[in-house]
Order: C-alpha cells, then sequence, then structure tokens
C-alpha cells in the first residue's frame, strides 16, 4: 500500500510539472520581416483630422508602397482620391512638396506605435493660403 501511495504522488508530481512546463502556443499570423522600413506603414487606417479650414474630419486612408523603394503612398489623404508620396526614415515619414489635384501638400509625421501614426501638413490651396492640418491615424 505504502508503494502504490509512493508511485501514485510521484506520477502526480510528473504529470503537474510536465503539464506546466507546457505553454499555450501562440496562433497569432504575423507577416515576416522583410527589412523593409515601410513595411510597417501598411495598411488601412482610420484618419481623425482636423483642418484649420474645413474643422473636424473622420475618413480612411490606404498606406502602400510605391513602385520606387523609397516612397510609401497615401491614397484619399485630405479626401483627395489620388495618392500621395512620402519618404520613410525609421519611423519617420516627410511628404515632400508635390502638387495633386491642384493643391501642394507637404509635411511631416511619426508611426508611435504600431497602430498610430501622428502627422502634420500643409496643403496650399491657392497662391496665397495654406491649410495647417493634424490628423492621428489608426488601425
Amino acid at each position: 500500500m505504502k508503494k502504490l501511495f509512493l508511485f501514485a504522488s510521484a506520477a502526480i508530481l510528473f504529470a503537474t510539472l510536465f503539464l506546466s512546463s507546457c505553454s499555450k502556443s501562440d496562433d497569432t499570423i504575423t507577416s515576416p520581416n522583410t527589412g523593409d522600413a515601410r513595411e510597417k506603414f501598411h495598411g488601412n487606417w482610420n484618419v481623425a483630422e482636423n483642418s484649420v479650414d474645413f474643422g473636424m474630419a473622420n475618413y480612411y486612408v490606404t498606406i502602400s508602397d510605391s513602385s520606387n523603394a523609397s516612397y510609401i503612398m497615401f491614397a484619399f489623404l485630405y479626401g483627395e482620391n489620388k495618392k500621395i508620396y512620402s519618404t520613410v526614415s525609421g519611423n519617420n515619414f516627410s511628404i515632400p512638396s508635390q502638387i495633386i489635384a491642384g493643391k501642394t501638400f507637404s509635411g511631416s509625421g511619426m508611426l508611435s506605435n504600431s497602430n498610430r501614426i501622428d502627422m502634420t501638413y500643409l496643403v496650399r490651396t491657392t497662391s496665397v493660403h495654406y491649410d495647417t492640418v493634424t490628423a492621428i491615424l489608426t488601425k
């Protein structure tokens, strides 16, 4: 009887140690890191924008790669049905001055974390008027 008790105790101890050493597997699917600095900006983003001219607005933009490996493309920024290109350096990006639909865009921003981008940009709407825009993009 004593041997049976020792055997049962040893089996329970072994099972407890064995099962507690197992961890729950992580089934999250992540894309492989290719080393491309632009990759972390990709996706569909919700924009909460504050424009001096138009006030608050909410809409979506899509950020994707350009055919030029130095740029990312913002589709639908400022409500335009065009793409605006930007250069990436680490978690920062810069929108060089460019004319889109008769307006001149320029600005910059920063990826705060994998789900948030903070940005400020200017839109020259006439030869003498600029709209100043701040925006928070979230996934």
